[in-house]
């Protein structure tokens, strides 16, 4: 793609580290490349890091990716790619001196960048609150809050600096939009007009019927109820534990990071971690699992969550078992809710005896409006600010 010459917006999107998972937002924009020029800059996690082995292997990724040869302003590959940009960037944003720091160091990296990508007045897109330092910086056509979560609820995070920066973020957008009808009802309670899409699915790869199991299954014993996905702190280890222990004859397979301390399920003989998985083997793994669940905990802080995988899950034609979250409560012809232990047990008992849920064609007609690619069409009319494509030759 010959990103000085894309037609149609540019954009400077403010998210998660691009290619480290798909997010919903990856996602729209992995639709949006062929027609647009964005500048996709990793930032840096609201969370001060403490002295762990765990944030020590996370700041030293940072700091490869921050000194990393940059990109050239061309790139050949086999699908368009955004410009990725990691300005060097400290943490402990509670410290004034160090956001104004990261300000400068944001905003001279991009711009230099934005230069060399022939950009005029670009759109900005952020779906992370501690954006609100850099926005305003570019000239830009627009101000868009891509908002996914609820991040003054995540722990170790300093909620009420979170709340501070989201607040500014919101002030210096022209365009809000929510995944989740939580976050839309919070981001309209402040009187600003709020735009609810939720996340899309990629229909044809999580229909599709792979030709055989994934190795990683390989030793795992039949059957098989999985996971795939980031476990972290909103799976509720604790019933998913008693679940394993009450049905020791079945196999509990989870792939994907694991971002939380997962010692009390790893005590379970029948729980097995796989690791991640490219994204495009998921289906392989999908054809050896005869169950999908999703243990979230349901709390103040998974009231927010949108998971892209329900619906990932949804259109494999597998039956779901998930605990009562409020996304899940909207499709409950297709879903096994299930809160209890002993309801989880039930419900995957009568899951592996009964088989799918719906028929997937059934299931599929409902997804009809729900792909990435109609997302981001949609995504797309709600960032159409007035701008042009480039400075002139």
């Amino acid at each position: 793609m010959s990103e000085a010459g894309a037609p149609g917006n540019s954009f400077i999107v403010f998210s998660d580290d691009w290619g480290e998972h798909p997010s919903s937002c990856q996602h729209l924009f992995g639709q949006m490349l062929g027609q647009h020029r964005v500048i996709w800059v990793n930032t840096i996690g609201m969370r001060s890091p403490k002295f762990s082995l765990a944030d020590f292997k996370k700041i030293a990724r940072k700091v490869s990716k921050m000194f990393r040869r940059r990109e050239p302003a061309e790139q050949v590959n086999s699908s368009p790619q955004p410009r990725v940009c990691q300005p060097f960037m400290l943490p402990w944003s509670s410290i004034a001196a160090v956001r104004r720091f990261n300000r400068n160091s944001v905003a001279r990296e991009v711009r230099r960048v934005a230069r060399e990508l022939n950009m005029l007045r670009p759109v900005v897109v952020s779906t992370v609150p501690n954006a609100c330092d850099y926005v305003d910086c570019f000239d830009a056509a627009g101000v868009v809050y891509y908002c996914v979560d609820d991040f003054s609820q995540w722990p170790g995070l300093e909620h009420a600096l979170v709340r501070e920066m989201e607040s500014s973020l919101i002030a210096k957008a022209g365009v809000l939009i929510a995944t989740s009808r939580n976050l839309f009802d919070k981001l309209s309670a402040g009187g600003r007009k709020v735009h609810l899409l939720t996340h899309g699915v990629d229909i044809g790869l999580f229909s599709r019927d792979a030709p055989a199991e994934h190795g990683c299954l390989a030793d795992i014993p039949k059957p098989r109820v999985g996971y795939f996905g980031l476990f972290d702190e909103r799976s509720d280890q604790r019933l998913l534990a008693e679940v394993a222990r009450s049905l020791p004859e079945i196999s509990f397979v989870i792939t994907g990071p694991v971002a939380t301390d997962v010692s009390l399920l790893r005590a379970c003989p029948n729980v097995h971690f796989t690791g991640s998985l490219p994204y495009r083997e998921l289906p392989a793994l999908i054809k050896g699992l005869e169950v999908l669940f999703i243990p979230y905990l349901v709390d103040q802080f998974t009231a927010s969550i949108s998971p892209l995988k329900l619906k990932e899950y949804l259109v494999t034609g597998k039956p779901v078992v998930v605990t009562p979250i409020a996304e899940a409560r909207l499709h409950p012809e297709f879903l096994r809710l299930a809160a209890s232990a002993d309801e989880w047990k039930q419900a995957l008992q009568d899951a592996l005896a009964s088989g799918s849920m719906a028929r997937r064609d059934v299931v599929n007609a409902a997804m009809a409006n729900e792909s990435w690619a109609h997302k981001a069409r949609v995504f797309e009319s709600l960032c159409s600010f007035q701008q042009p494509a480039g400075l002139p030759a």
